[in-house]
């Protein structure tokens, strides 16, 4: 009798530690599993005309189709634009719009000085096609908000006019005066109404849990010649928020890591580079951290949060 007793009680407990193993293990895949994906390329260039350097205009068409084809196949749910989708010409974005457009993934753009290399009179045509307005804009995904800035905003190049113009042409040879290697005219700058905007943003994620993403088309860190004309400003104004993932930015092709109060600052690579080397990545979201998947001169990092 006391055998059979003992006998049911191991049968019990095994049942048990199997059904505990299991739902571990269940938890486990879980959260190995991404809560979703992105796709994201960076200065593409595009333009129909001859090389020049390391950068091959035309070549990036089929580049983009190779990348979008790519998204498809991995069913992305969305696509980021980190600016640059054309060298010159406002003509040049019907093609590449044509591309990104054509499939079933949600386009998020931010612009680039490049895509303001159009005539004067079609400068302020462009934000409006690709961004919205006011070239500034964020949406929410799961418990995420992405946070898209517009860095042209006070340029020698934007669509501004004169008094911004004035007011960057200072900063810059304040920074050149200071020996700060970001004083030049192809970058740009935030203004203070849009820093007081991304502020409003950041504690309505606080108040919503979510973690943030921030999205430019210059990078802020580490320090170079590449980033944004006000970048101290800007990085002073994020640093006490403990919430943001991540800083994600083109412009500087040959792409740059840096992470500062933990934020992790990643610079991806120009596709327009090389006659044949493609750039572009895509992006896997987990519950804590984000698995970079690149393709072609793009190089692949998981970064923790």
């Amino acid at each position: 009798m006391k055998y059979l007793l003992s006998l049911i009680i191991i049968m019990i407990v095994t049942s048990l530690s199997n059904e505990t193993g299991s739902r571990n293990s269940e938890v486990h895949d879980q959260e190995q599993l991404p809560l979703f994906s992105f796709g994201v390329i960076a200065d593409v260039q595009y333009c129909n005309c001859e090389p020049s350097g390391t950068r091959f205009f035309a070549n990036s068409l089929q580049k983009l189709e190779e990348a979008v084809k790519t998204f498809e196949e991995e069913k992305v749910e969305f696509i980021i634009n980190l600016g640059d989708l054309i060298d010159r010409d406002f003509d040049s974005f019907n093609p590449v719009l044509a591309i990104l457009k054509d499939n079933n993934r949600i386009l998020y753009n931010v612009a680039g000085n490049h895509d303001f290399s159009v005539d004067e009179r079609e400068k302020k045509r462009v934000l409006p096609l690709l961004t919205g307005k006011t070239g500034y804009y964020s949406i929410s995904v799961d418990l995420f908000r992405f946070i898209f800035l517009n860095g042209n905003e006070i340029s020698t190049y934007g669509p501004g006019g004169k008094q911004l113009s004035r007011e960057a042409l200072n900063i810059i040879g304040k920074l050149k005066e200071e020996g700060q290697p970001n004083g030049m005219e192809w970058n740009g700058g935030v203004s203070q109404k849009q820093i007081d905007w991304l502020v409003g943003q950041l504690n309505a994620a606080i108040r919503e849990r979510q973690k943030v993403f921030i999205l430019c088309h210059f990078p802020a860190w580490p320090v170079n010649e590449h980033n944004l004309l006000n970048y101290i400003t800007v990085l002073e104004t994020i640093r006490p928020y403990d919430n943001i993932i991540a800083w994600f930015s083109g412009h500087n092709h040959g792409g740059n890591y840096g992470n500062l109060n933990m934020v992790h600052f990643y610079n991806f690579k120009g596709m327009v580079e090389t006659p044949d080397q493609n750039s572009y990545s895509i992006i896997e979201v987990y519950r804590n951290k984000i698995w970079i998947k690149g393709y072609g001169r793009e190089r692949s990092m998981i970064l923790a949060y």
